[in-house]
């Protein structure tokens, strides 16, 4: 069974999660370096998951040739130049969404990607998961008939410490980067790119948005109604509604949902549990194993495409509600 060597870039707490999960594949998966920029953490990381070298230095990592696949767990604002670096020494990346703070970044990944013929895949976790896989299905088998309408928020009540990434303009903060992906994600999912988006924000005291509400016109008629908050915590489940029934992600959908619900017109409901094992990172770790080992450089389920539609939504959002990371644009 071939081996996938993996280097890990920011030994944070996804990063934790993401090695863990790795023990829920069937073919053998092995971590071979990591790179932090604290020196003890990045030991203590490289120490617990037994990973034989370890770098502060983003130039020093790019040189290892142990690697197959690098993980990119940073901050957001970051990803650009670890993704850049990687695919300009020909390493295959899988970076956690946003892949990049904007367009413009995206667009240059997508370019050396292609250039170099480099595996680039955004990571958007869920899109694998099997609760959007099962959801997915059931509305491209038509059985709740044309989609009408999709509902999805994602708040989370964070501390309001000017130090946290969340609040902090140069970690890329604000709940639509962080917590609104996931609905823009849906939306665009499901319903594809919108023909209008209306937008409104509430701006914290340090120009980052703490909420924001959207609205995805279609041109068959269809919108899709997305949120995202930092000040307040709902969990409400993603509803999808078509001509002749609806379907609820339940809680909490974005993440390990405990199953799909579907109701017909005239008919009573049917829930579909929703279980896997580990938290779920594994799917899209599979996915880049898959496409890397067919010579692939781009993913059919989250192709760069995709990628690229989705921060150009989240642009246009964040020019109407006033949000800019000036350093980065």
């Amino acid at each position: 069974m071939k081996l996938t060597r993996w280097g890990i870039i920011g030994p944070g707490n996804i990063a934790h999660t993401f090695v863990q999960d790795l023990a829920n594949l069937p073919n053998r998966q092995q971590v071979t370096a990591v790179l932090g920029h604290d020196s003890q953490n990045t030991y203590d990381f490289a120490k617990e998951y037994n990973i034989p070298d370890y770098y502060t230095e983003l130039k020093d990592f790019v040189k290892n040739r142990d690697i197959d696949i690098a993980y990119i767990a940073t901050p957001h604002p970051q990803h650009y130049e670890e993704a850049l670096a990687c695919l300009q020494n020909k390493i295959p990346v899988l970076c956690e969404k946003p892949m990049t703070i904007n367009e413009d970044q995206c667009r240059r990944l997508v370019a050396v990607s292609r250039q170099n013929e480099t595996f680039l895949m955004e990571g958007m976790w869920i899109r694998f998961l099997p609760s959007i896989q099962l959801a997915k299905r059931i509305i491209d088998q038509g059985i709740i008939g044309k989609v009408t309408s999709l509902r999805a928020s994602v708040s989370f009540n964070a501390p309001h410490d000017p130090d946290n990434r969340f609040f902090d303009p140069e970690l890329g903060g604000g709940s639509l980067l962080d917590l609104g992906i996931y609905p823009v994600f849906l939306a665009l999912l499901i319903l594809g790119k919108p023909c209008s988006i209306k937008a409104i924000g509430k701006l914290s005291e340090e120009g980052v948005d703490e909420a924001c509400s959207v609205l995805f016109n279609y041109k068959n008629g269809s919108h899709a109604t997305i949120e995202s908050s930092l000040v307040s915590s709902l969990d409400i489940p993603a509803e999808i509604v078509g001509d002749k029934g609806i379907i609820k992600i339940l809680n909490s959908w974005y993440e390990k949902a405990s199953g799909i619900e579907l109701q017909l017109n005239g008919e009573g409901k049917i829930i579909y549990p929703c279980n896997w094992e580990g938290h779920g990172l594994y799917f899209e770790a599979q996915e880049a194993i898959s496409c890397i080992e067919n010579n692939n450089i781009s993913s059919d389920l989250m192709p760069h495409e995709f990628s690229l539609n989705m921060i150009r939504i989240m642009d246009n959002i964040r020019k109407q509600i006033n949000v800019t990371y000036e350093m980065y644009e």
